[in-house]
């Protein structure tokens, strides 16, 4: 997982402790001088120059702890992280209660690895800081050392709290992706040496097979499973899938239909199945049978995008565009976002005439697919 960068300006502004003095006493004027010229360069985010002013006002005066503080921010900010421990330390002890060192000593000791002594801090500062971006760096910090630290199910509650807190930062998303990544291949590796000649032991072979596209390394090991297994959940529907994608036998379709029989037989009410049923009548000209397989797949899920498109697609070959739209245009509102629901509305409306609809719908379609013009680049069917 990637470690935590520099901190940019946006984060840094705001938190600098802007009082140098201590208890009982004032420094001189060029010491204050230093200080002020020190927080103005971390402002700037030109943190060697911070760490010069702040360092010489140390000199003058070792007592002053929000300048060390603040010293410690400098060096966390330019990844000088084993220099921001020992200001940040040296501050808490002069000064137990200055908020930044509480912050800043966890995340330099967890950008150096040493997560044993950051934890505590992250914990607390993940649980208890109001500030909404530091809040998302403590918790990615928090989040890789206890993964790394083999505290899968804390880190799997952090996980899910930035996931509901920042749903649409890349980071955390990106972070959230490794950790189930890494977990998942390590549930993996563990079956295949407890089990690999096991079914579940052949559909984990099939499904690496078909990631790496190995497409009849991935049947043959699905066949094993079902060998073994024949009622191995989903594993029928997988094969089907495959055989009617990348099988060169014109006569396979007939036999992956038997396949997503089976797989109905174990799970009578599986849309995917029945949507992949109405694929293979619908590529081989058998409109009445696509149509009635699409039609089960909505009845199992309505909210089912892929199988809408295809019954308003099947209805519109049929010349029953009204059937179409009434099918589709549910969709629109479970997947606004779908820019084959879209240009599929586009061709409907302007089949029946409503070319006020369809112009909204072609306008929908532009700026999903962001094209500068009217004409879409590609038709998404």
């Amino acid at each position: 997982m990637v470690r935590m960068g520099r901190p940019n300006q946006v984060l840094l502004c705001g938190i600098f402790l802007l009082h140098a003095g201590v208890k009982g006493q004032q420094p001189s004027p060029a010491v204050q001088a230093e200080v002020r010229q020190g927080i103005d360069a971390l402002e700037r985010s030109n943190f060697s120059a911070a760490q010069e002013h702040l360092s010489r006002a140390l000199e003058a005066d070792p007592n002053l702890s929000e300048a060390r503080a603040n010293l410690g921010l400098a060096y966390y900010a330019d990844r000088k992280y084993a220099q921001a421990i020992e200001a940040f330390q040296l501050a808490l002890k002069q000064n137990s209660s200055l908020e930044i060192p509480q912050t800043f000593l966890p995340l330099s000791l967890a950008a150096l690895n040493r997560c044993e002594g950051a934890l505590p801090g992250l914990r607390q500062e993940f649980s208890a800081n109001s500030d909404v971006k530091l809040r998302r760096i403590l918790g990615l910090s928090l989040q890789r050392c206890l993964f790394e630290g083999g505290e899968q199910a804390e880190a799997d509650q952090v996980t899910q709290k930035l996931l509901a807190q920042y749903p649409d930062d890349v980071d955390v998303l990106y972070e959230a992706g490794q950790i189930y990544a890494k977990l998942s291949s390590q549930v993996y590796l563990r079956l295949m040496q407890v089990a690999p000649h096991s079914p579940r032991g052949y559909q984990v072979t099939a499904e690496v097979a078909a990631s790496e596209g190995n497409w009849q390394g991935a049947i043959d090991a699905y066949r094993q499973a079902l060998k073994l297994d024949p009622a191995l959940p989903g594993a029928h529907l997988h094969l089907a899938v495959l055989m009617l994608e990348h099988s060169t036998d014109p006569n396979a379709w007939r036999q992956a239909l038997d396949e997503l029989d089976a797989e109905l037989k174990i799970n009578p009410n599986n849309p995917e199945a029945e949507y992949e049923i109405g694929e293979a009548y619908r590529k081989h000209g058998e409109a009445e049978h696509s149509i009635a397989a699409f039609r089960r797949a909505l009845g199992a899920n309505p909210d089912f995008v892929e199988a809408r498109v295809a019954l308003a697609k099947a209805y519109r070959q049929q010349g029953k565009k009204q059937e179409a739209v009434s099918t589709l245009e549910p969709a629109r509102q479970a997947a606004p976002e779908n820019a084959a629901v879209r240009f599929l509305l586009v061709q409907l409306y302007r089949d029946l005439g409503r070319s006020a609809d369809a112009e909204r719908e072609q306008q929908a379609f532009k700026r999903l697919q962001g094209t500068p013009s009217g004409t879409p680049r590609s038709n998404p069917h």
